[in-house]
This record gives C-alpha cells, structure tokens and sequence, in this order.
C-alpha cells in the first residue's frame, strides 16, 4: 500500500499477529505519523503507538541514556503506528480499517 510498509513474514517463520504493525513512509506522504495518527482516528480506527526504544523512558534518560544510541530503532519508533487487530474482528471491521488507510494513503500521496 503506497505510503505505508506493510510487516512481512519470511518462510519458514510464524508470527503470532498480536498487533498489526506498520511504518508511516514519510518520504512517499505528505504528512508525518501524527497527521496520520489522526486522520486515522477521524476515520474512527482504533489505531495506536508501540515500542518506543526502551532508553527513551525516563529511567533510563536519568542514567545517561541519550537519543541517537540506535538511529534505526529510533527511526522505526517515530513511524510504526499499529492497526486494530483482534479476535473478534470482522470481516466488514477488516473492510473499514483497509478502506480507512488507502484513504488517508490517496489524500497525502505526494
């Protein structure tokens, strides 16, 4: 889906699809994943933020830790943004979040 990479499973792997995961292609949209975030939410998807690096938290800031300790990590951190995903989803659900975010993808297409 142009705007957004999409997570992949490589053979021979399972993935447990506990969160649906995937990164806001800032270079291909234009509009950052905040502006997406709530575009998203205008839309009434249920999106939300993971994995931020763990020396981000301010535990470990007061220890020393500074940004830029894992440039990717921290890249990753400030695009992923996660799709409702859930057992109890259904198909027209599984419908809505698609149609959401090609919408938001086709408005902020560069």
């Amino acid at each position: 889906m142009p705007g957004f990479t999409l997570p992949q499973v490589v053979p021979d792997a399972r993935h447990a699809w506990h969160i649906f995961p995937v990164l806001v292609e800032s270079q291909r949209l234009s509009a950052d994943r905040a502006t997406v975030y709530a575009a998203l939410r205008a839309e009434n998807i249920g999106v939300t933020l993971h994995y931020v690096p763990a020396y981000w938290h301010p535990y470990y800031a007061a220890r020393g830790y500074t940004r830029g300790l894992c440039p990717v990590a921290e890249d990753g951190a400030e695009r992923l943004l996660t799709l409702p995903i859930f057992p109890g989803m259904t198909d027209q659900d599984v419908a809505d979040v698609i149609h959401a975010v090609r919408k938001v993808a086709e408005h902020y297409q560069r």
